[in-house]
């Protein structure tokens, strides 16, 4: 069983969730994913990892609302736990410095996986900048922390309503 030490509602359909697992933190790269099931009887269900924290023992998801297990998952609340969660899965993204910069598009939950990779590649010494959008204002994720480590970050919004 993993604890859930922090749960977001970042919009109406999107949630973030961290999630104490030592063992995928100890071990996960931008680019990898992890399984998660939320009961016994659940579904497993991919997900990106968006970010985590080795020394926390954490690792955070984000998630879209759009079906059963998501809304099972959505149900769940800081403190109480998920059956599993396997990982981390997949290929890490190849990653080195570059002298030239990179930029970076994401729209929606796309941010999830495109944030631990520039700010992966931002360590590293490469200057990056990242072009993020959604519907709306409110579907603009992680532009915050974005800004922590980008020389620009540019929104868009279909809308109009945070960026053109």
């Amino acid at each position: 069983m993993y604890k859930i030490v922090k749960k977001q509602t970042l919009n109406n359909a999107v949630e973030l969730m961290e999630i104490h697992a030592p063992f995928v933190a100890r071990k996960c790269e931008p680019g990898q994913f992890i399984i998660i099931r939320v009961d016994e009887d659940g579904e497993r269900v991919p997900l990106t990892i968006a970010d985590f924290d080795r020394e926390k023992e954490t690792v955070t998801i984000i998630y879209q609302v759009v079906g059963y297990s998501t809304e099972l998952l959505s149900k769940k609340q800081e403190g109480e736990y998920v059956q599993d969660f396997v990982g981390p899965l997949g290929v890490p993204a190849k990653l080195e410095k570059r002298e030239n910069k990179v930029i970076g598009v994401a729209g929606g939950v796309g941010a999830a996986p495109l944030y631990p990779q520039l700010r992966k590649l931002a360590a590293e010494g490469t200057r990056v900048d990242v072009i993020i959008g959604g519907k709306s204002a409110e579907y603009v994720l992680l532009a915050d922390q974005f800004k922590e480590f980008c020389d620009n970050v540019y929104i868009a919004t279909d809308d109009g309503s945070l960026g053109t």
